[in-house]
């Protein structure tokens, strides 16, 4: 069943999106992101009960959410459209990635906005 948030983005309950530098950028289901510091299967956001579960998969450098001008190690759990993260080294917002889920990528080649700023590696 669709819900308001599942009709504003075209995301249908319990479909599975992966984040990452894998597969093409025109796959359904894919938000291709073109950056080393990005896994090939990085991270994995899900539609559960009209809310976004966000997931790391065991990513190389790590999914951050971004609190209180700090970044703070984020395995699992539900997060907010407005809520700011960092995917490696790339800092977006939720709402920013579901806009490109199989339609447009974010590559090192796209201009930056406000909401995909590429930032250097975490401190690890």
């Amino acid at each position: 069943m669709r819900n308001s948030f599942s009709k504003d983005f075209g995301l249908l309950e319990g479909q599975t999106y992966i984040i990452g530098r894998e597969g093409d950028i025109y796959v359904e289901n894919h938000i291709y992101m073109d950056f080393p510091s990005v896994s090939r299967r990085h991270a994995a956001m899900k539609i559960k009960n009209g809310r976004i579960y966000l997931c790391d998969l065991d990513s190389t450098n790590g999914t951050y959410l971004i609190e209180n001008d700090s970044l703070v190690p984020f395995k699992n759990g539900y997060v907010s459209p407005s809520q700011p993260i960092v995917i490696g080294c790339v800092k977006c917002t939720i709402s920013s990635l579901l806009t490109l889920i199989g339609v447009h990528s974010v590559s090192k080649n796209t201009k930056s906005s406000s909401e995909n700023t590429l930032l250097m590696p975490p401190n690890q």
